[in-house]
């Protein structure tokens, strides 16, 4: 079966790496015993860093392989001065500097896709999100549309046509949960019933949800004294924040009533001095989609083979490189699947 496979680079990228650091990374208490560790990373013999990357391609060729798609694209986030850094300056404010042995590798395996024939996207004004929303919002009605990645925010991209594939800790627990398979290793696929299984909301509420609750990985504020105990059953009741805040306005008396009948402690001191907040956070939340300069054609998966395994033998991938027949070499060299 056809269908469109959008990858969150970063995403695969940044899990790899850290899921391959030395265990005394996290053990370590000072700058330079960190380091110590990274120091240990995989590289190549004249001393790059490749860690993530091999275990990147790795993961991204079990994935293919398994999953079949025939067509695919990869996001990356290449910078956190995004216009919602000019919205509110302190958004992801709290994250500390990406390790130079990560961030060396992002153009590495930029580089190896690229020589691949693998279409990739990246925007000094977007987050990869954003890119990934505005692929699945462009082709998902052409064909079925899948998400890679481990960001909880893409939540709010699934519909009839655009399922998740969540990297979570909490997958196999799922899996095991709802009885479903054939599923990426540590990933749960999400669709519209199972964001509201799991969630209690729809895919589109995740973005209300988030703008009362904040969230502290990209320092987005919300409404301080509002959490998942009132934000749920609130968003159950009204649909979104907009709806909250007007019923609020309306009547207070009467929305108070309906707070107790929900069983949620009354927010209204906390909802009124965060008004604000709110809607900012709201609109940091919200996924941006914009029509990208590509057609579905461009996106159709056709590996070029030959570019790969020079690549893989560049970066000493000894395990990765594939036997290409000369028979079948022209071939390969037009692109042809992992």
């Amino acid at each position: 079966m056809n269908k469109l496979l959008i990858i969150d680079g970063s995403s695969i990228l940044t899990t790899c790496f850290f899921a391959t650091v030395p265990r005394e990374y996290y053990y370590g208490k000072t700058p330079e015993e960190k380091q110590a560790a990274l120091s240990r990373v995989m590289k190549t013999s004249n001393g790059i860093c490749v860690n993530g990357v091999y275990t990147a391609m790795k993961s991204l060729t079990k994935l293919l392989n398994s999953q079949k798609p025939s067509h695919l694209a990869v996001a990356w986030d290449i910078t956190r001065d995004t216009f919602r850094r000019r919205i509110y300056p302190e958004y992801k404010g709290n994250r500390a500097e990406t390790v130079p042995e990560l961030k060396s590798q992002f153009i590495l395996m930029q580089e190896l896709l690229e020589e691949a024939n693998i279409q990739q996207f990246m925007d000094a004004n977007l987050e990869a999100d954003d890119l990934i929303g505005s692929l699945a919002k462009q082709f998902e009605q052409q064909l079925p549309t899948y998400i890679y990645t481990k960001d909880q925010d893409c939540l709010q991209l699934v519909s009839d046509y655009t399922r998740l594939w969540l990297n979570t800790g909490k997958a196999d627990e799922l899996k095991k949960e709802y009885n479903v398979s054939g599923i990426p290793d540590n990933c749960f696929e999400f669709t519209p019933y199972y964001v509201k299984e799991v969630y209690g909301l729809d895919p589109i509420q995740i973005i209300d949800k988030k703008a009362l609750e904040g969230d502290t990985s990209d320092n987005i504020p919300g409404v301080k004294g509002v959490g998942e105990k009132a934000c749920i059953p609130l968003l159950q009741e009204y649909g979104t924040i907009e709806m909250i805040y007007e019923a609020l306005e309306d009547d207070e008396k009467s929305f108070k009533e309906n707070c107790k009948a929900l069983g949620v402690r009354t927010p209204v001191k906390a909802l009124k001095e965060g008004k604000e907040s709110a809607f900012l956070s709201k609109n940091l939340a919200t996924i941006r989609c914009k029509n990208l300069e590509v057609t579905l054609d461009e996106l159709t998966l056709a590996v070029n083979e030959i570019a790969l395994n020079r690549k893989y033998k560049e970066f000493e991938f000894k395990s990765l490189v594939k036997p290409i027949h000369e028979p079948s070499a022209r071939v390969a060299e037009q692109g042809c699947l992992f």
